[in-house]
């Protein structure tokens, strides 16, 4: 049974973003050129690397995993058979030579776990820089923001009060030309019936002088007429009075003419 931790070379308490971590650092430690392995040695490796980056960044498949690692660990000793006394010294230098190989595989693996871990701590230092900076980015966007939008709201706030001022300085001008008008219009009004007032008193001192010029002409005439009237009867009584002379005279010629006669005939008789 493989190792997962052992190979990506993390312990098992590591998060999935460290096993993740460690997996990227294993896969670019592959990739260089100066890793001393044979291309189906990276091939199994890599396959394992996969493995262990899907088993242990699941948490469905760790917690199963974790416990076959445990139980094959610790029945790996009472399951290893016994060995021939001549093996003993064969054991031991391989046993001396998997542990150099295993320490120079430890130091490097422990090597590229600081690297791995120097890198994440770079990673999260950027990403927390990054992260500074866009909440830098955003407070900034947020003042900018509320500036723009409280300049706006000034904006409007001054634009409205002018506005009412306006509004209020067109309402007081149109009461003034309101009153103006209605001032001259009453004065033209007043003035307007001073004059009626004053062609009305004209015209009934013309009509009261008219009529006081009939009146004088009517009376003027009716004394005329009276005076005709006078003369008339006055040329009547002269006139009745020279004919009743004249009958008179008449009368008595006729009678002086008559005694005359009568005169005569009697002197003739």
């Amino acid at each position: 049974m493989h190792d997962y931790y052992h190979l990506l070379g993390i312990p098992r308490s590591a998060s999935p973003a460290v096993v993740k971590l460690a997996f990227e650092g294993r896969m670019r430690a592959l990739s260089d050129p100066a890793y001393a392995a044979s291309p189906e040695e990276k091939a199994r490796e890599e396959r394992l690397l996969k493995e262990a980056l899907v088993t242990l960044s699941v948490a469905a498949k760790r917690g199963p995993y974790d416990a076959k690692l445990a139980d094959f660990e610790s029945a790996r000793p009472a399951e290893a058979p016994g060995r021939p006394g001549w093996a003993v010294p064969v054991v031991v230098a391989s046993v001396i030579a998997l542990a150099a190989g295993g320490f120079w595989t430890i130091n490097a693996r422990e090597k590229e776990r600081v690297r791995l871990e120097e890198e994440r701590v770079a990673m999260e230092k950027e990403a927390a820089r990054r992260r500074s900076e866009a909440e830098e980015e955003r407070i900034r966007e947020l003042t900018a923001r509320q500036e723009a939008s409280t300049q706006a709201s000034r904006e409007r706030g001054e634009a409205l009060r002018m506005q009412r001022e306006r509004a209020e300085y067109e309402r007081w001008k149109r009461t003034q030309e309101y009153q103006s008008r209605y001032t001259d219009s009453v004065r033209q009004n007043q003035e307007r019936n001073a004059a009626l007032e004053k062609q009305r008193e004209e015209e009934r001192i013309r009509r009261d002088e008219e009529t006081r010029r009939r009146q004088a002409q009517v009376e003027v005439e009716r004394q005329k007429r009276y005076l005709h009237q006078q003369e008339q009867e006055e040329e009547r009584v002269r006139a009745e009075r020279h004919y009743r002379a004249q009958r008179e005279a008449q009368e008595k010629e006729y009678r002086r003419m008559l005694e005359e006669r009568q005169r005569q005939l009697q002197q003739q008789r």
